[in-house]
């Protein structure tokens, strides 16, 4: 999808991370489909840490419901996918548009080694922790201790 232009060039000597990233969205209506989708990537192009250099999406076509929308009744859904390339200034900004924008599949295309400072790493953990704890707080997830 994507050659290196100028600008990324210079932002992976500077040490920015280049990322393709897929994104997908299923809803009820078609439209909605597509505001949804393009309304995150949007959000997501306002992001400080981040410069995207590609965005580029499908069709909106018809898909199978998932079970869970069936049982509800509902008996058509739509999906579009948006493949998007951009560069993030560090890991630790990297983490945090993974977290905040859950994309569907990210590749790191460059640089071929990343390095990454302690206060960085643990930044990034802690936001994945954070992350964690929400998810369990919510009743949706959380980590199983065995007393073994």
């Amino acid at each position: 999808m994507s050659k290196t232009n100028e600008e990324e060039q210079k932002l992976l000597e500077k040490g920015w991370i280049k990322t393709w990233l897929l994104f997908e969205v299923v809803a009820v209506k078609k439209e909605a489909a597509q505001n949804a989708l393009k309304a995150h990537v949007e959000k997501l192009k306002k992001e400080q840490a981040l410069r995207v250099f590609e965005e580029n999406f499908t069709s909106t076509d018809p898909v199978e419901p998932a079970e869970h929308f069936k049982a509800h009744g509902i008996t058509e859904t739509w999906s579009q996918l948006a493949e998007v390339v951009l560069c993030a200034k560090d890991f630790e900004g990297l983490m945090n548009m993974v977290v905040t924008y859950a994309p569907t599949a990210i590749e790191i295309l460059g640089p071929s080694k990343i390095s990454i400072d302690m206060r960085s790493a643990q930044n990034a953990l802690a936001t994945v922790t954070d992350m964690m704890h929400k998810y369990a707080a919510a009743g949706i997830g959380g980590m199983l201790i065995s007393t073994k």
